[in-house]
């Protein structure tokens, strides 16, 4: 047995052997109750319930429990506990599963009982469901127990059908979430359900927070592939995930576990407790449970390949990855300098330059040294700020989840139930000190200048173009300011959100003894809520920052201010800022010499919080409309309401805010049905259909419907196929979000070198707000990252999917079954915030016209550069399209070597074929071809291979698991769309990844002891540079932190 809820063998110490498959009929109704009225059936005791898996011992069945008082001689128990672990999680009616034909028995006629077709198969990684019209991935619990996953993400993200998402290792950018994401569609396109309902979703994108997810109730998580909005509704794209949990425990199980790097860092603890007791002689259940997880941090200075940014150069010619980072630096980078012509046109300025050793500067500029009283020029990359080191290489977690579940059989064959839960999570990000950057206004006479820097001003400011203000005594300058004296920009996201789902289901009886038989119905109510509050210290305030270094001389006598020296006062004047108000104090940024008062001045702590709100109200009707001679024809007819709204607070005044309120909400009112109809023995047809009625004006009423074919041709081969469409509606954030700032890695055309010797190019750049003699010039993209503006559209349609999947199924031998399916998913109008660099693609490379919205979304500052406060505009809208195909394969096998022994081999392969997403549907040229890329265009790494493969070695009372991992390797998406050439990159291909991982247990009943290795071989990632998400590599998909060792312990009571 392995941890806590293992099939590898019996309770009572009898070898398990391999699972066979096993029909049973138990009367439609609420598990514990049937249980009891289907022990008579076999002659059996009567006992407490049970939960768990089944398997044959001698001449008998029996079932292993997750308590002591058990069913013995259960195959009535284990049974219908099997059946709960077979069904499909498909909200709209108990699916009949075709009979396993690889080991068929004789069928019973009996018309009050109706045939349900039980698989067992044992498996301890993701298993195909072997009868399902589409591909299903299913997960055991005992595989989160064996991949050390306390956090659903670790796990799912490990699949080959899933991207990652958001997750631990997400510091940039993150929201403090983990997410999950199908087929690399986008996290908001998949559908998370617990027990098959909606789930909470944490923010105004309506998308899942996994860390809400109590993974030790979890029994099994389902993957649906495809689009399945005509069973579940909007936003079931690319899939539908469902957590299925334990409802029916009985006794008390502790659980705790502790997991730490071989470096001896990075450490989790996580604890389970969960209570269950069975009520009124079985007829009820109640099961509470409590979870407690700690995650501590780890950073990137620890680790060799994550110490510094790498981004890529040349040297010597020669591609390289070098140390870089960014331009906003300690002792500040001041640019935004007359060059070429320009600067020709000033020799005032020129002779200034001069004086200070600055001739031949570029648009890089010149930064100050740690006195702040020398100059010299800014060189890349060399002078660029590392900031790696202060950021999170693993987030700090803590969080608390407590929730509990309750049945009640009110009536005979009626149950009530509820379901509640409540999560408190806490998650921070650690970034280096706030960069500040953008043109600023400079007193020439500044005393915190000295004589030659002050000369260089005042050419400046005497040589203005702007004759108004020239002579001033001031001047505008771009800079580039690590506010250092600030220390470290923190953010803590502190989440709490609950859920409580309350209803009836049962049974309704038969309307007649051949029509509208075996009826059921299942209504509730749920109402999910998630408080936000995100809490940043370190943030420098952008208005008082703008006021504190723009500075004037007063009189100490008069009070009267100028930016020229008082003549006849001690130090031309007391230096104070020309707008004195709120306490202002000077800035001296040049140098790393911003005072204590100044710090104080401009830093502050922001706090935005954020609501989000869910209800549904849905009822459903399962039963049989007919029977036909190879069976009753399935049926399911319900409505649902739901009803979701979000609301931003945003912080006000931090650099780059906007500062906003923004949010909304909306309400659908849907009805759906299904039917499933047997034409002939084996082939089975089914469709679905959905009404949705939107209170949006601009979605409407939309129809989603779907249907497809199961047909066993012989015993061992089973052919599957399905068409579904699906649609999503646009999310509250999609429609309402106020604009708002973004940092997002880009490459900016007319930094390229390439810029100035292409004319096309070259004269577009100065078109769009580039000087002359900076186009070319690395020195107006000083960061990797660019800034963005980005907000909501009310005019938001739906998106619209097709889906189309054909497999097969081939069970050739008892205990081996391989599966095979193809998929294809094509979403229209898609809904995009199109990257900024696809913006500047488009812009650049496609339209190179600068009356094109493209370009008239980028705003330049007077140097060239894209900063505050101008940026990329980037709003929502309906233009893309997304399509995708591919092959999944698996294959289960058991083996029985005698014994007490068993060796069960199970493996899932991905093949990608093609993965096109294209900005702007209406031109197909834009298409970017992501199947085997990675980078700023593609995001995450979409390999063409996957896959994951487990064996596992059951001997007694001990367990050993081997699991393998595959990646395949991928290219950088500026290779493949031909911006680059792999001969211009050091390394332009992630070469294929592998990792393994061993962990066994031991079962000292009610003791069982686990442990375990992940990444036993101790792989670091391949470093890449300027197409990384963040640490030099895409940390959720390729391991950052290198060997891990966990062990844990389940008590049973």
């Amino acid at each position: 047995m392995f941890g806590p809820a293992s099939a590898g063998r019996t309770a009572n110490g009898i070898s398990a052997g391999a699972p066979p498959r096993v029909r049973y009929r138990a009367s439609a109704r609420p598990v514990a109750p049937a249980l009891i009225r289907a022990a008579p059936q076999r002659c059996m005791d009567r006992a407490s319930g049970g939960h768990g898996s089944l398997f044959p011992s001698g001449g008998r069945m029996t079932m292993k429990t997750n308590r002591f008082a058990q069913y013995r001689s259960s195959l009535a128990a284990g049974a219908a506990s099997a059946m709960l672990a077979a069904m499909l999680a498909a909200p709209a009616y108990a699916q009949q599963l075709p009979p396993s034909t690889a080991q068929e028995d004789e069928e019973d006629e009996e018309d009050d009982a109706p045939q349900e077709a039980i698989v067992v198969t044992g498996s301890r990684i993701a298993s195909p469901s072997l009868t399902a019209p589409n591909p299903i991935a299913q997960v055991s619990s005992e595989e989160f127990t064996l991949t050390s996953s306390a956090t659903a993400e670790n796990l799912l993200n490990t699949l080959p059908q899933v991207v990652p998402g958001e997750s631990g290792f997400t510091n940039n950018e993150s929201s403090g979430v983990a997410t999950v994401n199908l087929r690399g569609l986008g996290e908001q396109r998949n559908l998370v359900l617990v027990n098959g309902r909606r789930y909470i979703f944490f923010d105004a994108r309506q998308v899942s927070d996994l860390n809400t997810i109590p993974t030790a109730l979890v029994d099994r998580v389902e993957l649906v592939t495809g689009g399945s909005s005509a069973v579940y509704g909007s936003d079931a794209v690319s899939g539908v995930v469902n957590f299925i949990l334990r409802d029916d425990f009985d006794g008390l199980e502790a659980t705790a576990q502790y997991d730490i790097t071989g470096r001896g860092d990075a450490a989790k603890f996580n604890l389970d407790l969960i209570w269950g007791a069975n009520l009124a002689d079985n007829r009820g259940n109640v099961t509470l449970y409590f979870n407690y997880f700690d995650r501590q941090p780890a950073f990137a200075d620890q680790r060799d390949q994550s110490q510094c940014f790498l981004e890529d150069t040349r040297v010597g010619g020669v591609p390289a990855l070098a140390c870089g980072g960014s331009a906003g630096i300690p002792n500040g980078r001041f640019a935004g300098l007359p060059l070429g012509a320009q600067l020709a046109a000033r020799p005032q300025v020129q002779a200034a330059l001069g004086a200070l050793g600055l001739t031949g500067i570029d648009a890089n500029g010149f930064k100050f040294d740690d006195t702040g009283r020398q100059v010299s020029r800014f060189v890349v990359p060399g002078d660029r700020y590392n900031f790696n080191p202060d950021n999170y290489l693993q987030l700090p977690q803590e969080r608390r989840i407590l929730g509990g579940m309750a049945k009640y059989e009110v009536t005979d064959g009626i149950e009530a139930y509820f379901d509640g839960i409540y999560t408190n999570n806490i998650v921070d990000t650690q970034f280096a000190a706030t960069p500040v950057g953008g043109s600023y206004r400079f007193q020439v006479n500044s005393p915190f200048l000295t004589p030659g820097v002050q000369d260089l001003l005042r050419a400046l400011d005497q040589t203005e173009t702007n004759v108004a203000t020239r002579n001033d005594g001031f001047t505008n300058l771009s800079i580039g300011r690590r506010i250092e004296e600030g220390g470290v920009r923190s953010t803590r996201y502190q989440r709490n959100a609950y859920r409580l789902v309350g209803g009836v289901r049962g049974d309704i009886g038969s309307a007649s003894e051949t029509a509208l038989t075996d009826l059921k119905f299942d209504a509730y109510y749920s109402f999910a809520k998630t408080s936000n509050s995100q809490t940043s210290e370190g943030v420098i305030l952008q208005s008082a920052f703008t006021q504190g270094v723009t500075t004037v001389f007063r009189n100490p006598g008069t009070g009267a201010t100028s930016p020229f020296p008082f003549a006849s006062v001690a130090n031309g004047g007391e230096l104070v800022c020309e707008n004195q108000s709120n306490g202002c104090v000077p800035l001296n940024i040049f140098g790393p010499n911003i005072s204590a008062a100044g710090i104080d001045f401009i830093t502050g702590r922001t706090t935005s919080s954020q609501e989000a709100e869910m209800q549904v109200v849905s009822g459903v009707v399962t039963g049989n409309l007919f029977r036909l001679p190879a069976g009753p024809v399935g049926f399911a007819l319900g409505a649902e309401w739901r009803d979701v709204e979000a609301f931003f607070i945003p912080s006000q005044g931090g650099v780059g805010d906007v500062g906003v309120i923004s949010g909304g909400g909306y309400n659908v009112k849907e009805i759906f049905g299904e039917v499933r109809v047997p034409l002939f023995r084996g082939f089975e047809l089914n469709g679905a259909f959905r009404y949705s009625d939107y209170s949006l004006d601009n979605v409407g009423g939309v129809w989603t419907y779907g249907g497809g074919a199961t047909w066993q041709i012989v015993p061992a081969l089973m052919i599957r196929g399905q068409y579904q469409r699906a649609v999503r509606a646009p999310s509250v954030d999609e429609l309402f979000r106020a604009q708002s700032a973004i940092s997002e890695a880009a490459t900016d055309p007319c930094a390229l070198a390439s810029a100035a010797a292409n004319a096309v190019i070259r004269d577009l750049c100065i078109a769009t707000g580039v000087p002359d003699a900076a186009v070319g010039n690395t020195g107006i993209q000083p960061n990797f990252q660019l800034r963005g503006i980005v907000g909501g559209n009310p005019d938001l349609q739906e998106e619209t999917t097709d889906t189309y999947t054909l497999g097969a199924v081939f069970q050739p031998a008892r205990r081996l079954s391989l599966t095979l399916d193809y998929y294809n998913i094509d979403i229209k109008d898609a809904i995009f915030r199109a990257p900024l660099d696809s913006i500047l693609n488009l812009c650049y490379s496609i339209f190179q016209n600068a009356s094109d919205p493209t370009c008239q979304a980028i705003d330049r500052l007077p140097d060239g550069t894209i900063g505050v406060p101008g940026g990329i505009n980037a709003p929502f809208d309906n233009i893309g399209a997304i399509r995708t195909d591919g092959i999944d394969a698996g294959i289960s096998y058991v083996m029985d070597l005698g014994g007490d022994t068993r060796l069960a081999l199970a493996g899932s392969l991905s093949w990608l074929n093609r993965f096109d997403r294209n900005p702007v549907a209406a031109i197909p040229d834009l298409t970017n071809e992501c199947a085997g890329a990675y980078g700023l265009t593609c995001g995450e790494p979409l390999p063409e291979w996957k896959g994951t493969a487990r064996a596992t070695l059951d001997i007694d009372r001990f367990t050993i698991s081997l699991r393998y991992r595959y990646i395949g390797e991928v290219t950088d998406d500026r290779v493949t769309r031909g911006v680059l050439s792999a001969a211009d990159l050091f390394q332009p291909v992630i070469p294929p990844e592998h990792y393994f991982d061993l962990t066994g247990s031991i079962d000292l009943e009610p003791l069982t002891l686990f442990g375990g290795v992940i990444n036993l071989t101790d792989n670091e990632q391949t470093l890449i540079g300027s197409s990384q998400e963040q640490l030099n590599t895409f940390p959720s998909t390729y391991d950052p932190l290198g060997i891990r060792f966990f062990m844990g312990a389940t008590m049973k009571f």
